[in-house]
């Protein structure tokens, strides 16, 4: 048999975000140099665009030491 203990103190569940898009104005960019993490942050930024703010574009260019993803418009 399992038992479930309930916590005392009340706590609160942070919102998950991995990524900062809500905070980018046209121009910012975030740097990755794990071209794994890039693609995979770029593919974020366009699910977060096409369902929070449909007029943003992201565009991801390769760098001197890795990626960066610009907010484009």
């Amino acid at each position: 048999m399992q038992l479930i203990y309930k916590s005392p103190e009340k706590f609160e569940i942070p919102e998950r975000h991995r990524y900062v898009f809500d905070g980018m104005d046209v121009g910012d960019s975030l740097f990755f140099d794990d071209f794994k993490l890039a693609e995979n942050a770029r593919v974020a930024a366009i699910q977060f665009a096409k369902r929070r703010n449909p007029d943003w574009k992201f565009g991801i260019r390769k760098m001197n030491n890795g990626w960066r993803i610009f907010r484009m418009v």
